[in-house]
């Protein structure tokens, strides 16, 4: 019997929490980031503020854990050798990783204004999930760097373009809407375009590599 109880109360405290974690979601997509207060978040999640403390000791933690969650790097922050062992090819791993990031950002609403919140003001949360993703960045880097020896290629320089410009795309896309260069991002043809393109980028950085090592 007593066992039943507190198989009960766990069970209860983990849908608690899976509720004010979703309810985090909610705000953010609905109302934007400015409105992740205790009150509104508990309020949402239909959940006295209290288990807000009970379970996660603070609102920016609660948060914390959610945008982790979401982000798209983060969850792969302690797994790239076991994805390089899975791809075997850095070089065919760094555009799969990229095309994912792209189908991944086009259909997340909440990842998008994340982002937003990420590049409009200073966070102290921010910052640390940006800590995250770069230091999963410079392990995937390090693989490449064997590929550019004795080339003058940027390929961090490559990256950041790369990077940068998918963010921007949907970011674009989301709020201004329409086309960029005559591309719909939120089309399959669109998408298969920027993905065309990430793929000849990466194609002639690695042939001018190998020319220069030649």
């Amino acid at each position: 019997m007593c066992r039943k109880i507190t198989d009960g109360k766990i069970r209860n405290k983990e849908r608690t929490k899976l509720k004010l974690i979703r309810a985090v979601g909610e705000v953010i997509r609905t109302q934007g980031y400015t409105k992740l207060g205790v009150n509104n978040i508990a309020h949402t999640a239909e959940v006295s503020k209290k288990m807000i403390y009970q379970y996660f000791y603070s609102v920016d933690n609660l948060i914390s854990i959610y945008i982790q969650g979401k982000d798209y790097w983060t969850a792969f922050s302690n797994e790239v050798d076991d994805l390089l062992n899975a791809n075997h090819d850095i070089k065919q791993l760094i555009p799969v990783l990229l095309e994912n990031l792209l189908e991944n950002l086009v259909k997340e609403v909440e990842t998008q204004k994340i982002l937003l919140w990420e590049i409009s003001e200073p966070s102290k949360l921010m910052r640390e999930i940006s800590k995250i993703r770069e230091e999963f960045g410079a392990g995937l880097l390090a693989h490449l760097d064997p590929i550019f020896e004795k080339t003058n290629i940027e390929i961090r320089s490559v990256c950041a373009l790369l990077l940068g410009g998918i963010y921007y795309l949907v970011l674009h896309s989301n709020g201004a809407g329409g086309t960029f260069c005559e591309i719909d991002i939120k089309t399959d043809k669109g998408k298969n375009q920027i993905i065309k393109g990430i793929q000849d980028i990466l194609s002639w950085t690695y042939l001018e590599a190998k020319r220069q090592q030649s």
